[in-house]
């Protein structure tokens, strides 16, 4: 039966780190001074957001490219 929903698990894989992705690079960047970190930009109390997505992005690529078939 899993078998079935393998295209979709790889979709939403896929689909999860290019959700993650941007935050990752920017958060990378940021470190390197290449461009405004995430705190300059969204402060301390908004560092909440892009951490959210990112994380959010990360589980659903957990989801979409676990095994357990």
């Amino acid at each position: 039966m899993f078998h079935r929903l393998r295209k979709a698990r790889l979709f939403l894989g896929w689909f999860g780190l290019l959700i993650a992705m941007p935050f990752f690079l920017w958060g990378l960047a940021g470190v390197l001074n290449i461009v405004p970190s995430m705190i300059q930009y969204f402060g301390i109390q908004g560092i909440g957001i892009p951490a959210m997505i990112t994380i959010s992005g990360l589980l659903l690529a957990a989801v979409g490219f676990w095994d357990y078939d």
